[in-house]
């Protein structure tokens, strides 16, 4: 199984890490940038088998997780390859830019193929090559220096020149990021195209009308977030680990929801991804979901140290038969949901 450490680098609210103002009047954060390649790679890697991979940064941008903490548990884990997502600056509202890929300043040989791969693959995909002099350069990086496997911090373009930063905003130029990264790590790591007899991937759109659910949990003992799910096709979370956030989208629709944490109170009401629901370090023991799709809502919460407790469909704090799922005081390690 190849495994893969892949983070965003930055966190939303780094300070500094931004597009120029006089290019990108919304100065669109790096982490954004860097957070939709990583995320695009997640979802093109679903159509392969053969591989593990873990998002090694706040998936919610919310904290800018220190390097070594980072370098740490891809290490600990055991990753194959390490990939870290950046976007550059330095050329101050200049026209020059261009994608540069980074390694330490001493590595094997296999650290540079990924390097040279990658690279090829990214101006093959974007054209995006620009004026760098050494596109294929060295750095005392934390990521490239202290990672026990061959590690590639790739600078997808600059985020303060007039050339590249109009390009890179670009959904567009997300796709191509992710679909040359993922032919890169699909063919060093030896994944293989899941066939017609393996389990397929559900569309988010359907065509029959349906609406799902797609969501995931935060696990406080990895202290990670944990793969997303749909529907009913597995449930979110580890039997044993306190589940303390939750995050969840609909393919239609808008759904809110909002969770009460062990020993505190109900936390305030979060829609869609624009947040999530919970605090770290704080395990639920109830969450309350609701939609304004005009379908009803199905959700159920797994007792840490206990069983699955019944489906409720209500949103009302006052009623613990059917206004929220799970019992107030008992931590929840695990919740699954689906709309009817």
């Amino acid at each position: 199984m190849f495994k893969i450490a892949l983070n965003a680098g930055h966190g939303l609210n780094t300070a500094g890490k931004r597009c120029l103002k006089s290019i990108d009047p919304n100065e669109t954060r790096e982490w954004v940038l860097n957070s939709r390649i990583a995320e695009k790679i997640t979802e093109n890697l679903k159509e392969y088998s053969g591989y593990e991979l873990l998002r090694i940064d706040d998936p919610t941008g919310k904290t800018d997780i220190a390097l070594k903490t980072r370098t740490d548990k891809a290490n600990k884990w055991g990753a194959d390859f390490y990939l870290a997502v950046h976007h550059n600056a330095g050329i101050g509202g200049g026209a020059g830019g261009g994608i540069v890929a980074f390694t330490y300043t001493s590595v094997d040989g296999e650290t540079k193929d990924w390097q040279k791969s990658l690279y090829d693959s990214l101006i093959k995909y974007t054209g995006l090559k620009g004026n760098r002099s050494v596109p294929l350069a060295e750095a005392d990086f934390h990521e490239c220096r202290e990672t026990k496997m061959p590690a590639v911090l790739l600078e997808c373009g600059f985020m303060d020149s007039t050339a590249d930063t109009p390009v890179i905003l670009t959904e567009q130029f997300a796709d191509k990021c992710a679909a040359a990264i993922t032919e890169v790590i699909v063919k060093k790591g030896g994944l293989t195209k899941k066939t017609a007899g393996q389990k397929p991937a559900v569309p988010d759109k359907q065509p029959d009308g349906k609406i799902s659910i797609i969501y995931q949990v935060w696990d406080s003992v990895q202290k990670r977030w944990l793969p997303d799910v749909k529907d009913l096709t597995d449930y979110a979370g580890l039997y044993g680990h306190a589940l303390c956030a939750v995050y969840a989208r609909l393919t239609s629709g808008n759904i809110f929801y909002r969770v009460h944490y062990t020993g505190g109170g109900w936390l305030p009401e979060v829609k869609n991804r624009e947040d999530y629901a919970g605090l770290y370090g704080k395990n639920i023991d109830g969450l309350m979901m609701r939609t304004d799709t005009g379908r009803k809502i199905k959700y159920a919460l797994h007792i840490k140290d206990g069983d699955w407790l019944p489906y409720v469909s209500g949103y009302d704090e006052k009623d613990p038969e059917n206004g929220y799922a799970g019992i107030l005081g008992k931590e929840a390690d695990a919740v699954r949901i689906y709309i009817e």
